[in-house]
């Protein structure tokens, strides 16, 4: 009885929870229909600013999946959001920490935001990072050997998913870059990388709706990971601290002093006097914030990475002018052979500035196809204002910069739909031109202002060497017909966003559909004489 009767009251409970924040909800929203702001309910699609909003600015009502949204479609109003100094959203906020163990760079606010980001900016700058390109080099050249190994006996592979890959190099690449640490995770599985994409798929971004989400096994899972995790970053914290504080000339792979970005750190913190105790270890605070921080690089260095490779990947098999161009430009820089580019990678990584070609083509990829966008939470007396003046409150609300809904819009490029690498290297008098005052604060892949992504000299470094060490050697065949034809019942119709059938799904960032599926075709055996012929679909 006493069962039933506290079985009663939690739903009553619950019932009254409900229906008070659904009329909260419900005001809050006629409030600024009344103001005869842009409302919109149940749908996110960058389209609908587009046709319905032109001003890019409108609100989304989701009750009671989410708060109210205010979405920006808008480079004038994403530049003003981006110096307010938001915080996330609680929605945001807790998947993230459980996935990194703690507050990390990804959600830290105010001094102590300000504090891990000005200890990481040495290890991150573009100068550092190319100093790690042999590395980050041979950690590609595994992806290589593995795609070239499927297709080997015919020169053409079976039809298979290709992200799968992709997220399995730049965990490999991340982990060597942050740590110095060889994960292997192409070849055999991982500790760290099985615990870390484990705590991704178990984790819910709304859990805050189930009452009975704590009644599952989720945080005993993610309990476990957290100490694979932690266990094995903390190793390569103390392996790192041994050999700065020592000076310690060897490492883990290299034969030299590590030069990764945790060695950086671990050297800063060393001249902190609050970050070691009286017998010269690190504090037991400092290590377990800094799994955190290593945590969520690994989140989200190796998502944004992965997503941003398979694009450039099915928009060379689309666009035979810029592959050609593309190829051209390594062969130009590297030389023909391309079985040496590994070698000269690791000889002279300067040669990889200048590939400008290369890198307007990622510019170009990143612009059509952006990883993520940013989402804040607004508070009272904050308002966004556009062009005409209008003031959008954010109290109560989240914001979400929406970075295809910029991306996309005539009134920042010319042909927004379309796929021009030349905007990015033509000068001011072409109508192209992406460096004027008409696209300023409109190319947002990583946002913008003081928390722009960290990662992304990295992201552009590591899909600079991905296609150098590819490109000229594979195609990379998207086989979206032959995956249908499997997996798709007759009586169903298939999906396509803008006629795109690699369209974005949402994971940590956003990733071609269904995995990518692809064939891999190597060139030379292709082409008969070892010319660089790309195969287009």
């Amino acid at each position: 009885m006493r069962l039933w009767t506290t079985a009663a009251v939690s739903l009553l409970t619950a019932l009254v929870y409900f229906a008070t924040r659904f009329y909260a909800s419900r005001r809050e929203f006629r409030k600024l229909q009344r103001e005869n702001l842009n409302t919109v309910m149940h749908n996110v699609m960058w389209k609908i600013a587009r046709e319905h909003f032109p001003g890019g600015l409108y609100y989304l009502y989701l009750w009671p999946f989410s708060a109210t949204i205010l979405i920006v479609c808008n480079a004038h109003a994403a530049s003003q959001v981006e110096h307010l100094n938001l915080g996330k959203p609680k929605s945001v906020v807790g998947p993230i920490d459980t996935i990194a163990g703690g507050p990390s760079l990804l959600t830290q606010e105010g001094s102590e935001w300000k504090r891990w980001r000005r200890l990481f900016s040495k290890g991150f700058s573009a100068k550092h990072l190319l100093s790690l390109a042999p590395g980050i080099a041979e950690e590609v050249a595994v992806f290589r050997d593995l795609l070239v190994s499927k297709c080997r006996d015919t020169g053409c592979s079976e039809m298979f998913q290709i992200e799968e890959m992709t997220v399995r190099m730049t965990l490999d690449v991340i982990a060597r870059v942050v740590m110095d640490k060889r994960l292997h995770y192409q070849v055999r599985d991982n500790p760290l990388a099985a615990a870390l994409r484990s705590s991704v798929e178990w984790t819910s971004w709304r859990g805050q709706l189930n009452p009975f989400a704590t009644l599952s096994i989720r945080p005993l899972v993610h309990w476990r990971n957290s100490r694979t995790m932690n266990r094995y970053i903390g190793q390569e914290i103390d392996k790192r601290f041994s050999e700065s504080k020592l000076g310690s000339k060897t490492s883990s792979s290299t034969g030299d002093q590590s030069k990764s970005v945790l060695s950086l750190l671990i050297n800063d913190l060393l001249g902190e006097a609050d970050s070691t105790d009286p017998s010269g270890h690190i504090k037991p605070d400092i290590k377990t914030a800094m799994c955190s921080q290593v945590r969520g690089f690994l989140l989200g260095g190796h998502d944004s990475s992965s997503g941003a490779l398979t694009y450039c990947y099915l928009l060379l098999a689309r666009h035979r002018t810029a592959h050609i161009r593309l190829l051209a430009e390594h062969d130009a820089v590297f030389g023909k052979n391309y079985s040496n580019a590994l070698a000269h990678i690791q000889a002279d990584p300067h040669k990889l500035n200048q590939l400008s070609y290369t890198a307007a083509f990622i510019k170009e990829a990143l612009r059509l196809f952006p990883p993520a966008g940013g989402m804040q939470q607004g508070r009272p007396g904050v308002f966004l204002v556009d062009e005409e003046g209008r003031r959008f409150p954010t109290e109560n609300c989240g914001i979400w910069t929406v970075s295809q809904g910029i991306h996309y819009q005539e009134r920042y490029w010319v042909k927004p739909e379309a796929f021009l690498p030349e905007r990015w290297l033509v000068g001011p008098e072409d109508p192209l031109y992406a460096g004027g005052p008409r696209t300023k604060g409109a190319w947002r892949p990583f946002e913008q202002g003081p928390r722009n992504c960290i990662g992304q000299t990295l992201v552009m470094l590591e899909l600079k060497i991905a296609l150098v060490l590819t490109a000229r050697e594979i195609d990379v065949v998207p086989a979206y017909e032959e995956w249908d034809a499997l997996h798709v019942k007759d009586d169903k119709i298939i999906k396509t966003v803008n006629g795109n059938r690699a369209y974005q799904e949402e994971k940590i960032a956003a990733h071609p559909a269904d995995g990518f599926p692809v064939r891999v075709v190597l060139r030379s055996k292709k082409a008969g004489d070892g010319s660089s012929r790309p195969m287009h679909v």
